[in-house]
């Protein structure tokens, strides 16, 4: 398994509008993308502006057909301009060990 963690930090005025546009990702990528088996968005709730995806692919590969589509570079152009600071992400190998 391959997973993404990605912190982005949209500008106070354009915090709400990073979350509209990431939660329509979370709608659309898992049936748009073979491999993805988990795309969600969460949000600071201490006053942070901070937004979280995390993802889960079921291989690296997969995770960079979703990386390499035109789907992906809209969302990034679309989101891009409203951050405050590039994206902090951190990709790891994983294996499940639990139920």
């Amino acid at each position: 398994m391959f997973t993404a963690r990605v912190i982005v930090e949209p500008t106070a005025e354009s915090r709400e509008r990073v979350i509209e546009l990431l939660t329509e990702e979370t709608k659309s990528v898992p049936d748009r993308f073979e491999g993805c088996e988990l795309f969600v968005v969460s949000v600071e709730t201490s006053g942070a502006e901070r937004v979280v995806l995390a993802e889960e692919w079921t291989s690296k590969s997969h995770f960079e057909q979703y990386t390499g589509s035109a789907a992906f570079a809209s969302v990034m152009a679309a989101v891009g301009p409203l951050l405050a600071a590039p994206p902090n992400s951190a990709y790891y190998e994983a294996e499940l060990v639990g139920p």
